[in-house]
């Protein structure tokens, strides 16, 4: 006699398509800097710079609001860029920006560990530490990107 009862019923384990995988991964990257950002507001003294017109890199002007925008607007775009391109412009895209973006969160880490007088940046460490391990998954799911058989 056979047991035709099913074994144990697992879950399907369903594959996703790179172009989603690096479109949710730019749209985690940006909650990451909107809560990072929303955090860094509870900081002591720093609703005051933002009155006062100061940032870590100097007093706001026009220009520095500009290059503000585009850091935050590229992997904005990124999002949609991720799932809208051609397979093999969206690879090297995705590998090119998320490098550049995850050196310059890694040269924030470096000198907000070296400048200890910021008390209060562990929290902001902790996201810079995250931001670039999700780079690092983007730029390895670019890399990894399935080629068509032959």
């Amino acid at each position: 006699m056979t047991n035709t009862s099913p074994k144990s019923k697992g879950l399907i384990d369903s594959k996703i398509d790179v172009k989603v995988k690096l479109a949710s991964l730019w749209a985690s990257l940006m909650f990451l800097y909107i809560y990072c950002d929303f955090f860094d507001m509870m900081s002591p003294g720093n609703i005051e710079s933002k009155i006062n017109l100061t940032t870590p890199v100097g007093p706001v002007t026009p220009q520095l609001l500009v290059i503000f925008s585009l850091i935050l607007i590229v992997p904005t775009l990124m999002i949609c860029l991720s799932t809208l391109l051609k397979p093999r412009i969206n690879k090297w895209l995705n590998i090119i920006v998320a490098m550049v973006w995850s050196s310059m969160s890694f040269i924030i880490l470096v000198w907000d560990i070296i400048d200890q007088s910021l008390p209060w940046s562990a929290f902001y460490d902790l996201f810079q530490l995250v931001e670039i391990v999700v780079f690092c998954i983007i730029v390895r799911t670019a890399w990894k990107w399935p080629k068509v058989e032959a």
